[in-house]
């Protein structure tokens, strides 16, 4: 039985919206430091940049800003480094992701979190886009938890660069109607969607 209907479907619109590629305006990232950062550790800066993590990135943590920080970010294989963990190979996507072939590598806060406690500040996750053949390359699909605790689409900034098309570049909204919060609220929904806490995959 789904528990969560309306993250179903709107994850449906979302796979939709995706065959339109061009149609999908790119969101422009968030600054200020509102109500939803308000579970930011003391270590924050005073004057709180768009979140938490750092927003520049480092080696743990996928920037936020444009396309081209985060463009430089992806090619340079940060998320290939030493605190990250991926799948061993290429696979098919799992219900109920758009996503085709891919292939996913999480940073330390993510693949060392336990069930069932909600992701920290910083827990960030890195799926490659793969063509039908399963070894072209061909965009990326990030998400970064940007406070401790309780979510809704508005706590992550995700971004979606796919075929030299900016999908999605910014945080979800509260109300998980963007194309990415959508989708993800829906994790751990019920038996036929894993996850928790708007992450499907944890690669262990």
């Amino acid at each position: 039985m789904i528990k969560n209907l309306k993250a179903i479907l709107t994850c449906a619109t979302a796979v939709a919206s995706l065959s339109t590629v061009a149609a999908v305006a790119a969101v422009v990232p968030t600054a200020g430091c509102g109500e939803e950062e308000a579970g930011c550790p003391a270590a924050c800066p005073a004057a709180c940049p768009a979140s938490c993590p750092a927003v520049d990135g480092d080696a743990q943590t996928p920037p936020q800003g444009t396309d081209a920080v985060i463009s430089a970010w992806l090619a340079a294989g940060s998320y290939l480094g030493a605190g990250w963990t991926c799948e061993p190979e290429v696979h098919a996507n799992r219900s109920p992701s758009p996503h085709g072939m891919n292939k996913i590598c999480n940073n330390t806060k993510l693949s060392d979190s336990s069930a069932p406690e909600r992701y920290e500040f910083g827990a960030a996750s890195v799926k490659e886009l793969y063509m039908d053949d399963g070894t072209t390359l061909v965009g990326y699909a990030t998400s970064l938890k940007l406070v401790d605790g309780e979510s809704n689409g508005s706590k992550w900034y995700y971004y979606e660069k796919l075929s030299g098309s900016v999908i999605y570049n910014g945080k979800g909204t509260a109300a998980n109607t963007d194309i990415c919060g959508g989708c993800h609220t829906g994790a751990g929904s019920d038996e036929e969607h894993s996850g928790r806490d708007f992450v499907y995959t944890q690669v262990p």
